[in-house]
């Protein structure tokens, strides 16, 4: 269990300068607690910059039935999802300095271990990134009555100016669609295909979908053969699947990203050594391999899902996003160089559900720069996934995983969590009251009154 000094270190001084994106560099202040005034001062991270542009009480807003006629058939009600916040320093390619990241959940402890990672992270000066590609796909199948007119098919489908047709006919109905590569392959009396788009800001999977099927219909009319049968697709664009070809070639924005933690701030931090967390990192992986895991992070789904549920994006888009790599590994002086590479990352700040009054209100708290918005929002999510990377690894490296009490709905600590499965908890005196600190409604006064000593 964290010493009490640990815990006042979760703590950030209130902010002083609000400047747009130049706040503390620290964390959102970790508590459980959840009373108006303490809601309100949580708040206050947010930027002035911010606040005087986002309504946030969209956030509490009850809205009828037509607010989600575009969203929803046989409409029959809402849920609500509580949403918690973290900020992250971001020194990337489109997003530059330090950004409050929305995450709904009812995960208990997954917000305030991101918030942990985060801190370390901007007591590190920030995480580095950069966006290497972007692009969604669509694969249509043609299907012909021999081998020979499948050939004579694809060798036409790879010509330029069959490209070059392609990319017109997708751009005059969908304007965002821009094809940027095809692939194309035989199988027996079969050509399989895969569509490359740029999709702008947007996700983009409805876009290439429909963009696809229309500029098809219209090369058809053009083909020296006519397929006896064709599908839009069958699998081969990965939509919705976690599949190991994503680490190669990538679906969505394609960004990865580093920072190096020196030793002795992730000690002070974490109370656990570099040298620990890159042998637990080299273990993982080798346990992923064996696992035949699609990626090797750590619960990069969890954070990727609980942002993609604040910004009306598709939930099930985490299939595929959370497909990645953690690595964790000592720089030459000891430190710790930790890296997170996100290949398909199917994130953008157009479309879907992007324009719903609390999802939008979520989006502009992040406050994301006008141009290449999806670009800076994938940076901005691959700092808190790396953010909950380290606090999920450094948790099980320093075996305190466990030891912190989940509260209930009620104002009653719970040994329980709902799937029946009992939460290990050592009631040492000295626990037992860091940890109320942590869990409970104890102020910032109240834990600087309080002499516990650290653990060794």
């Amino acid at each position: 269990m964290p010493s009490t000094k640990f815990i006042k270190k979760l703590r950030p001084k209130k902010k002083k300068d609000k400047d747009k994106h130049k706040g503390s560099m620290t964390s959102l202040a970790e508590t459980q607690t959840q009373t108006p005034s303490e809601v309100e001062t949580r708040k206050e991270y947010i930027t002035e910059s911010v606040l005087s542009k986002v309504n946030l009480d969209a956030l509490n807003e009850k809205d009828d039935s037509n607010t989600f006629k575009s969203n929803i058939e046989n409409y029959i009600g809402t849920v609500k999802v509580p949403v918690g916040a973290v900020q992250v320093k971001v020194n990337g390619s489109h997003a530059n300095g330090s950004y409050t990241v929305p995450l709904a959940t009812t995960e208990t402890s997954l917000v305030g271990t991101c918030n942990r990672g985060c801190q370390l992270i901007n007591m590190c000066g920030g995480i580095e990134s950069v966006v290497m590609k972007k692009q969604v796909q669509s694969a249509p199948i043609f299907q012909f009555e021999n081998l020979r007119l499948a050939v004579k098919f694809d060798e036409w489908l790879g010509l330029p100016a069959t490209f070059e047709s392609i990319k017109v006919n997708a751009i005059a109905v969908v304007e965002e669609a821009t094809l940027v590569k095809l692939e194309h392959s035989v199988h027996g009396n079969s050509v399989y295909s895969r569509w490359y788009f740029d999709t702008g800001d947007a996700v983009g999977q409805n876009i290439s979908t429909y963009a696809t099927k229309e500029a098809m219909e219209e090369i058809l009319k053009t083909a020296p053969v006519q397929p006896s049968s064709w599908d839009l697709d069958v699998g081969l664009a990965r939509n919705r699947q976690a599949a190991t070809s994503l680490m190669l070639d990538g679906r969505g924005v394609y960004v990865t990203g580093e920072v190096v933690c020196p030793k002795e701030k992730l000690e002070e931090v974490f109370h656990v050594s570099a040298e620990k967390l890159a042998s637990f990192s080299r273990e993982s992986r080798t346990w992923q391999l064996i696992s035949h895991t699609a990626g090797s992070t750590y619960q990069s789904a969890r954070v990727i899902a609980a942002i993609l549920v604040a910004s009306g994006l598709d939930a099930a888009a985490v299939v595929e996003s959370h497909v990645g790599i953690t690595d964790m590994k000592l720089t030459k002086n000891g430190d710790l160089r930790v890296i997170v590479t996100l290949p398909s990352l199917m994130v953008g700040t157009t479309g879907g559900g992007t324009k719903l009054p609390s999802q939008q209100a979520c989006l502009q708290i992040i406050d994301l720069p006008e141009e290449n918005s999806r670009e800076a929002f994938a940076e901005v999510v691959l700092a808190a996934v790396m953010g909950g990377e380290i606090g999920m690894c450094a948790a099980m490296v320093g075996h305190h995983f466990f030891k912190t009490k989940k509260r209930s709905d009620s104002e009653t600590p719970s040994t329980s969590i709902p799937n029946g499965n009992p939460v290990i908890v050592e009631d040492t005196e000295g626990e037992a009251a860091a940890e109320q600190k942590v869990n409970g409604d104890a102020s910032p006064e109240e834990i600087k009154k309080d002499t516990t000593k650290p653990e060794e």
